[in-house]
């Protein structure tokens, strides 16, 4: 039997694995999309694009993506771990690899049933130095300044044009509308990952790119509404 409910599965680093706190980006889509989609978090703290590259298809293979095909969508947010400055941080990513590995990323997934048209790529966000500094300053073991804003730039702009190179469904900029808004290091609680007010922003670009592409307007919610006489209910099923 094919399943009613089909996945939204969100891809990438710690900005998308803490987007299911609350009031995270994930967890927002999750209420947005309630009864209409199961949002699926495959968020991992600290990883590269060459992390999630190295596991992309044993992680499709695990949840059956290919076997199930369920997946309406798929959002991948990577990039600001590849952006870490190769003097301070054994992670760095060139930004040529990091758009090799993107690349990589996106053929898997449209090998597993997930084509290029289900895809969003969403750029990495800005760094708010100061607040980043001062977050690795206070760390119990001190660590050296490993972000430069400047530098992340270059990895969003990269993986835009690659995002139209590929035609995927939809590309979310958020390096530079984040800047644009007043007072934008608040939308940062620690100068890298999204405060609350950061989590709204994300939720409302992403869900307003999802929206054109999953046509939800017209979607409706699994399973009827619940009604006070059993017959009609049976008859709505």
């Amino acid at each position: 039997m094919t399943s009613r409910w089909q996945r939204l599965y969100l891809l990438g680093d710690s900005l998308t694995q803490q987007s299911f706190s609350v009031g995270g980006w994930g967890a927002c889509l999750a209420d947005k999309y309630q009864r209409k989609f199961d949002v699926i978090n495959r968020g991992f703290s600290g990883y590269t694009s060459t992390y999630v590259s190295m596991i992309i298809a044993r992680l499709l293979e695990e949840d059956q993506v290919a076997e199930r095909k369920d997946v309406a969508a798929c959002v991948i947010l990577l990039g600001s771990n590849d952006a870490v400055l190769k003097e301070a941080d054994k992670r760095h990513v060139p930004v040529d690899t990091y758009i090799t590995n993107m690349r990589a990323i996106s053929a898997a997934l449209s090998k597993a049933g997930v084509g290029v048209d289900k895809q969003v790529f969403i750029g990495p966000p800005p760094v708010a130095e100061e607040k980043w500094r001062a977050h690795l300053e206070a760390d119990p073991a001190p660590r050296p300044m490993n972000l430069s804003n400047e530098q992340t730039q270059q990895y969003s702009q990269a993986v835009s044009v690659l995002a139209e190179e590929l035609g995927v469904g939809g590309f979310v900029e958020l390096h530079a509308f984040i800047q644009q808004q007043e007072n934008w290091p608040e939308l940062l609680n620690d100068g890298l990952h999204f405060s609350p007010s950061g989590n709204a922003v994300v939720a409302e670009r992403v869900g307003a790119t999802l929206d054109k592409i999953l046509k939800t307007d017209s979607l409706k919610q699994a399973y009827p509404e619940c009604r006070e006489s059993l017959i009609e209910f049976t008859a709505a099923l």
